[in-house]
């Protein structure tokens, strides 16, 4: 961007000093003040100081903040589908403006139009299509418009005066901003205190104060200003909540009651009034959505069928992430990309809220512990019933069934992606997680829980170019489509859909799993009635549909779900459920079974590679006569599986401990060393190598024998802290331990080096005692030297051996 300093300013000034950015214009220059009584002609002198000192915390915001940014976002702008428009937007974020973008560039209107208004206002040219998943109430949903009306609309938002605001570093918005951001751990803290600061403005140029309460019409006037300019009511809801919000903390968390009883009073009566106000503007925006909605619903053209399209075209990309994190070769939920991460979050949500028809609310308030009291159903094909306690959606339980393929959708969610995406939550000062609230179900790509599942299914169908059916439309669709059912079965799906008004007889019916169960079929009866062919069922088209391979298959699992020991279905049971489909749904069926073998194989050797005997010697225990897995194959497709925080709880690592037998490792002579450990065949990353295995004792203990030993001997303990924060030490000096007598154990000869170290220590416990493994941190090949960094070793275990020389 070309700076304009002025050209008074001596070259020695213009260097030496700081240009700050005028936000009309989106020009630098060396004295903004100057230029400022050009740019904002007319206006008071108050607004100009204002408008020159939030430049000087941007700048001094960029100085500080805007130099430096994480890989991880680089990633995500990179693997995201936009990669141009996101990086774009993440540099307007941090305050740099981007111009000269070219006409046809679809930021292009929007980055013309910032040039009429300051950045920071928060209008809905600021916002995609879709509203993004926020951390608070706070962000806006925007419908699409085109760049006329966006330009239009930054002009009408500056012309009103509206962009205006007071400083955040005023005491009452600087103790809200600390409240948003530390007590409500609100990352996007920042756009709701500037709503707030530009509501502040509107009512008192002068100076922020809490004398807006006593102002009914001026309240009133500013809110109808917003509709006026153009924004969507959605976003002046919004600004209310803002604001009440910011009087509710002022209200309940500082000592106004008793300082000025009567501002505390005139702020309770003053939230009612905005309380009013913002249900009108609910009750306005809920009819455009049914404008919006309505052409939709009365074409009569969506059948229940049309209600799932999304989940058929997004099936076969959505199982190919399932089969990347469950599948032979399956990888662990980090290495996915974020658009994979999300196509299996959002599916999920579409399959609560278009399979089972349950409203956004009970999707985003599924907690954890409604997933782990979950109650498996044995009959009709097995299922599990989840119980949504509190949803705040409706007063009844939420209350689904799912198939065990379905379970297995979420389980693998809940135990891979998961714990991906939490993990890039922000911590608290503590380091600690709130625990206010029960922990979340699904959680969104920043971390936090989901905000608003609505806009996820949107997404959904966006990304597929499908018409979108939220759940309104499609709770519609499928109360129409049961009103024939008989009064019985009725009852059962108005349960499931929480429509029945008598509370406790439907409590009564819903206790009974069978009752969840038959209603959640009746819901797929539905949709599938169309097409299967089982009753000839013809479209309103008059041509008969056909069941594709997919839904052929589903159909079969709900008979005959895949178990580890379950035989096949037979051709008859297959061709009854299946059709034509039957013998494509056979080569699956036992695709899957086998792969589910092969993974139950894999996981009883979680952290220490087997050998093929031994693998086929485990796999002739079980008892299968067909579709067995083969040994080679397995051993082949191993890695080290599960978390190293569990290492312990295979029970081929229990017996590797116990009897001391650690193949694959040698030891050799090593020139200058003494001896050493090399391995005899590979190890993967992850993998257990063995045990520092010898007799543990106190740390005291550990220095008596240290110095009471001569040569080479005293080299060979090991100094740790243990759980209870004792210092402990392993005394293997002796050749041969007392528990394994004749035995020379491996773990003791392992030699020292800090660059090539290829293994790691880590502590365990066994039958309340104190185990060393050494983990793989790297691929180790044949022939290659076993080695870790003493050193590393010291520190990860409290550093009790750093006054011994022979370290």
């Amino acid at each position: 961007m070309a700076s304009s300093a002025d050209s008074n300013a001596s070259p020695e000034m213009s260097r030496n000093r700081t240009h700050l950015m005028c936000p009309f214009c989106k020009t630098t220059h060396y004295s903004l003040p100057e230029h400022l009584r050009k740019c904002m002609n007319g206006r008071p002198p108050a607004e100009q100081k204002s408008v020159l000192e939030e430049a000087k915390k941007n700048a001094h915001r960029l100085l500080k903040e805007g130099r430096r940014i994480e890989y991880g976002i680089i990633r995500r702008i990179l693997d995201s589908d936009d990669p141009e428009e996101n990086l774009i937007q993440e540099l307007e974020t941090r305050g740099i403006v981007v111009y000269n973008i070219p006409p046809h560039h679809p930021d292009s209107a929007a980055s013309a139009a910032s040039s009429v208004a300051p950045s920071a206002g928060p209008d809905e040219s600021d916002f995609p299509p879709i509203k993004p998943e926020p951390d608070s109430s706070g962000e806006y949903f925007q419908e699409s418009t085109s760049a006329t009306q966006k330009t239009s609309l930054r002009e009408k938002m500056a012309s009103a005066g509206l962009y205006f605001k007071h400083s955040t570093a005023h005491p009452l918005l600087k103790s809200f901003a600390h409240y948003l951001e530390v007590d409500l751990e609100n990352d996007n803290f920042t756009q709701e205190v500037e709503n707030v600061a530009r509501f502040m403005y509107f009512m008192d140029p002068k100076q922020p104060s809490l004398l807006f309460v006593c102002q009914t019409e001026r309240t009133r006037e500013y809110f109808n200003t917003l509709s006026e300019v153009g924004l969507s009511k959605q976003t002046v809801h919004n600004y209310i909540k803002s604001v009440k919000r910011f009087l509710k903390f002022h209200i309940s968390s500082t000592d106004m009651e008793l300082t000025d009883l009567q501002l505390y009073n005139d702020c309770q009566l003053y939230t009612v009034l905005l309380s009013d106000i913002q249900a009108a503007i609910t009750k306005q925006f809920n009819k455009e959505a049914t404008r919006k909605e309505f052409p939709i619903l009365t074409e009569g053209s969506l059948q229940p069928k049309d209600c799932w399209a999304v989940l058929e075209a997004a099936n076969k990309d959505f199982l190919a992430v399932i089969a990347k994190l469950t599948g032979p070769r399956h990888v662990r939920g980090h290495h996915l990309t974020l658009p994979e991460s999300q196509l299996v979050l959002y599916y999920l949500e579409a399959v609560l809220i278009l399979r089972h028809l349950h409203r956004p609310g009970v999707v985003e308030h599924m907690t954890v512990k409604d997933w782990m009291i979950r109650k498996p159903f044995h009959g009709k094909g097995g299922h599990v019933v989840v119980r949504v306690l509190d949803h705040k959606t409706a007063t009844q339980v939420a209350t689904f069934a799912l198939t065990l393929e379905e379970e297995m959708w979420f389980d693998t969610y809940y135990t891979e992606v998961r714990p991906t995406t939490k993990a890039k939550r922000k911590k608290t000062n503590e380091g600690e997680d709130d625990d206010k609230e029960p922990e979340r179900f699904f959680i969104s790509s920043t971390g936090n829980p989901i905000y608003n599942a609505s806009n996820d299914l949107e997404r959904l169908h966006k990304k597929y170019n499908l018409p979108k059916v939220n759940s309104q439309m499609a709770r519609r669709v499928f109360e129409t489509a049961t009103k024939h059912m008989p009064d019985a079965q009725r009852s059962m799906v108005a349960d499931y859909l929480m429509h029945s008004s008598s509370s406790a007889e439907r409590r009564n019916r819903m206790q009974m799993d069978s009752n969840v169960v038959e209603a959640s079929l009746l819901l797929q009866s539905v949709a599938t009635s169309d097409s299967d062919g089982e009753e000839g069922r013809q479209h309103p088209g008059g041509r008969c549909l056909k069941m594709d391979e997919q839904q052929a298959y589903d159909l079969l699992l709900q008979s005959y779900p895949v178990t580890l020991d379950s035989a096949p279905p037979k051709r008859s049971e297959r061709v009854s459920v299946a059709k034509e489909h039957d013998r494509h749904c056979y080569d699956r069926w036992r695709g899957d079974q086998k792969q589910l073998r092969v993974q139950h194989v894999l996981d009883h050797f979680g952290r220490r590679q087997p050998s093929e005997s031994r693998v086929r010697s485990w796999i002739e225990k079980q008892g299968w006569t067909a579709n067995v897995p083969d040994a080679a194959l397995v051993v082949k497709a191993w890695k080290p599986s599960g978390r190293v925080d569990t290492a312990m709880e295979s029970h081929s690592m229990q017996k590797c401990i116990k009897k001391q037998k650690w193949k694959g490792l040698v030891a050799v002579p090593e020139e200058g060393k003494g001896r050493g450990v090399v391995a005899t065949r590979a190890f993967q990353i992850g993998e257990v190598v063995c045990d520092y295995h010898g007799k543990v004792v106190s740390r005291k203990v550990g220095i008596e024998t240290h110095k009471s030993t001569i040569g080479m001997e005293s080299g060979y303990m090991f100094f740790y802290t243990d759980k209870n924060d004792q210092s402990k030490c392993v005394d293997a000096h002796l050749e041969e331990c007392e528990c394994h007598p004749g035995k020379q154990t491996i773990g003791r000869l392992i030699n020292h080096s800090s660059k090539r170290a290829n293994v790691r220590p880590r502590l365990y416990s066994l039958d309340d005692r104190d185990v060393i493994l050494f983990i793989a941190q790297k691929g180790i090949k044949v022939n290659e030297e076993i080695l870790y960094n003493y050193g590393a070793s010291k520190k990860s275990f409290a550093g009790e051996g750093l006054d011994l020389d022979w370290l």
